[in-house]
């Protein structure tokens, strides 16, 4: 079996995961949805590509909503995985849920715009008005 990208689970167990190819990115995202979804001010992210992502044992439930996909342990709860129309071919992972988040480091801040005022953090990453590209395919920055 080849070496996993990365690998990872929810809280209980129930729901583990590995990365078997490369990272498409990863960073902060600052959205009012992933706070909700998360209970956390900020949300770190890790974008693969669908083939490279394989569940072992029991696949996360899903919550649908519109054009989003996310994904939890039906047991304990844990967020894991969001999905959304616009990025079809990837999913992205929960950083937290990785077995070694520290390996991985964000590239930058999405939908900062929404963040909250009194939450900083110290960095000389981009910080991206929102998330999605413009029809020419760059970044609208702050």
């Amino acid at each position: 079996m080849k070496q996993p990208f990365a690998t990872g689970r929810c809280l209980c167990g129930k729901c583990s995961y590995r990365v078997t190819g490369p990272a498409v990115w990863s960073g902060y995202c600052h959205c009012a949805s992933c706070r909700r979804f998360t209970g956390s001010v900020v949300t770190n992210w890790l974008g693969v590509s669908d083939e490279h992502l394989e569940f072992d044992g029991e696949p996360p439930a899903y919550y649908r909503d519109g054009g989003v996909v996310r994904g939890f342990c039906p047991d304990c709860g844990s967020s894991l995985t969001y999905a959304a129309k616009r990025f079809s071919g990837y999913v992205q992972l929960h950083l937290g849920s990785l077995d070694e988040p520290g390996r991985i480091r964000p590239v930058a801040h999405v939908h900062h715009a929404e963040k909250i005022a009194w939450f900083e953090i110290d960095d000389d990453l981009p910080r991206f008005e929102a998330s999605a590209a413009n029809a020419d395919g760059n970044w609208e920055r702050n």
